[in-house]
């Protein structure tokens, strides 16, 4: 029979592996994602693009996006829906008041990473303005 001091250390042990276990599956199931950096702005003419890529660790995506001027940056946010990943990119305009912008279209580079990707089959969607540019099948490993 254990003594009282024993069942204690036994408790405090069990719990204490139990709470360790917790952190490491919490840490297993972590949600997908974003890291997204857009280049500089320029003017040109071209088609909007999109490039999926699934890697070991993730998902790679790069493109190029026409804007109405080389006055705006790009910002993503990624959607989760059961087995899709889309990534929704929106042009957010730099004008200041005071900052004279060229009239031309603009176009701005892209690239991308989603991370924290379960193994499985998934369709990776990425949008332009509400726009889908790509849909692409993808099996992470």
């Amino acid at each position: 029979m254990l003594s009282r001091r024993e069942l204690l250390r036994s408790s405090l042990t069990l719990m204490g592996l139990v709470l360790l276990g917790g952190c490491r599956r919490g840490e297993d199931l972590g949600s997908p994602m974003l890291s997204f950096h857009h280049g500089e702005a320029h003017c040109g003419v071209g088609l909007d693009d999109a490039r999926v890529q699934a890697e070991a660790k993730g998902i790679r995506f790069s493109g190029q996006m026409t804007t109405p001027d080389p006055c705006h940056r790009l910002e993503a946010v990624l959607e989760v829906k059961n087995s899709e990943l889309i990534v929704h990119i929106s042009a957010v305009s730099e004008k200041a008041p005071d900052r004279v912008c060229i009239q031309c279209l603009g176009q701005v580079p892209y690239t991308g990473e989603i991370v924290n990707v379960r193994p499985g089959q998934y369709t990776v969607k990425i949008y332009h303005d509400k726009r889908e540019i790509k849909s692409a099948p993808v099996t992470i490993l």
